[in-house]
């Protein structure tokens, strides 16, 4: 019905549908969705802890084929921040903080979604977090005001860039900056304005752009220009560092940043005014709408962008899909330590055993031993443990984000 609309309109340009991230179990309205009908894999941190290429590209591959079947073209992914700050709230998605590491998973995720060049069979993907949103100060996100500044500590700042050059030599479809206001950063030109990405032409024009010579679609990260109004909660605008500027100043300042699409935004009146007032240039429009047609052209939209609704149904979640993930599920478990008793090794554990259980099903423990009310019935205490955060929700998505202190 979407792409039915799109073709009845006067240029008839198809819709490019995207997604967050969907194939695993976190649940965040803001940063990806829990996999649902689709197959249940790791999230990229345990597709890194199994640390295997060719699996992140085999999940890749399954995720694309289940996203064309329902007319997903455009995945806002993957992640791949270097995850060097221990108490930031979305090292979930990203694939660690080892640079070798996070390059090797970004080319293999690129390859498993787009393949060799973007077609008709691809799935483009939008790299994110450009020039690399891991080190947050004090490990508070970007989404949020006091999360703002984004710092790079021990002047390791080309090491973030690292996996962004390895997904510009993939030719990923699009590239996403980050909400962070660097502090302190410099390049060989000079001291970097503290200004969010989005807005900031030495990230996006000079160093993106020129320096490192990405010619694909920049999307800013959502809602930049205006505020998120949900209910009785509100989250203001990501414009750090040009929070005084109206709306029209904001949407002038990301154009001469050199973005081409706004992400979350529906100000399109605003644009417009800007183009008629004289303040942007039609060819500036021109040129970021050649970017985004030309991903559409190359994905086959304008040849056929409509899905075949019985056949979704045999390909989203299909057994063989499932039974991928599932596996993929059991190898991303990682034992940190097995210690011994007498010698011998705790794990794997015996059947037949006595079971304290916290934070897990217990329906599913009583499959595998005796479930019993208190630890000092048990032969044995299985434990699920989260990180400690501080709870926080005074502004629309803070509930959903575990940071701050690990005390």
């Amino acid at each position: 019905a979407l792409q039915k609309l799109a073709e009845q309109t006067p240029h008839g340009i198809p819709v490019t549908i995207s997604t967050d991230p969907r194939h695993a179990f976190a649940e965040n309205v803001g940063v990806g969705f829990s996999a649902g009908p689709f197959s249940q894999w790791p999230e990229a941190l345990g597709l890194a802890a199994i640390d295997e290429p060719e699996t992140t590209r085999l999940f890749a591959e399954i995720a694309r084929r289940e996203y064309r079947a329902v007319g997903i073209r455009s995945a806002l992914q993957p992640q791949i921040d270097l995850a060097t700050e221990p108490r930031w709230g979305r090292q979930l998605q990203t694939f660690g903080a080892a640079v070798d590491r996070v390059s090797l998973h970004t080319a293999a995720y690129l390859e498993g979604f787009q393949g060799a060049m973007l077609d008709h069979n691809s799935v483009g993907c939008t790299t994110k977090h450009f020039p690399g949103g891991g080190p947050q100060k004090d490990g508070e996100d970007a989404h949020f005001p006091y999360g703002r500044e984004q710092v790079y500590p021990g002047g390791r700042f080309s090491q973030h860039l690292e996996p962004f050059r390895v997904a510009i030599a993939h030719r990923t479809a699009g590239i996403m900056p980050y909400y962070g206001m660097p502090v302190g950063l410099e390049l060989e030109d000079g001291p970097v304005e503290p200004v969010g990405f989005g807005y900031n032409r030495q990230i996006l024009q000079g160093l993106l752009r020129d320096d490192l010579g990405y010619d694909g679609v920049v999307v800013t990260d959502w809602e930049l220009v205006t505020d998120n109004i949900v209910g009785e909660q509100i989250l203001p605008a990501r414009a750090w560092g040009v929070e005084h500027l109206d709306a029209p100043s904001r949407m002038l300042r990301i154009l001469e940043a050199g973005a081409d699409q706004f992400g979350g935004e529906e100000c399109v009146g605003v644009l417009r005014s800007l183009v008629e007032d004289g303040l942007v240039a039609e060819s500036r429009i021109d040129s970021s709408a050649r970017r985004i047609l030309l991903v559409k052209f190359r994905l086959g939209l304008f040849d056929d962008p409509y899905v075949d609704e019985d056949a979704a149904a045999q390909v989203v979640g299909s057994a063989e899909h499932r039974a991928a993930g599932e596996l993929a599920q059991s190898r991303s478990v990682t034992v940190l330590e097995n210690r011994t008793i007498r010698s011998i090794p705790i794990l794997p554990l015996p059947p037949g055993l006595r079971l304290y259980v916290e934070g897990l099903d217990l329906r599913v423990a009583g499959l595998f031993g005796t479930v019993v009310p208190a630890p000092e019935e048990a032969d044995v205490a299985v434990i699920r443990l989260q990180a400690p955060f501080d709870p926080r929700d005074d502004l629309f998505l803070e509930s959903y984000f575990h940071q701050g202190g690990l005390e």
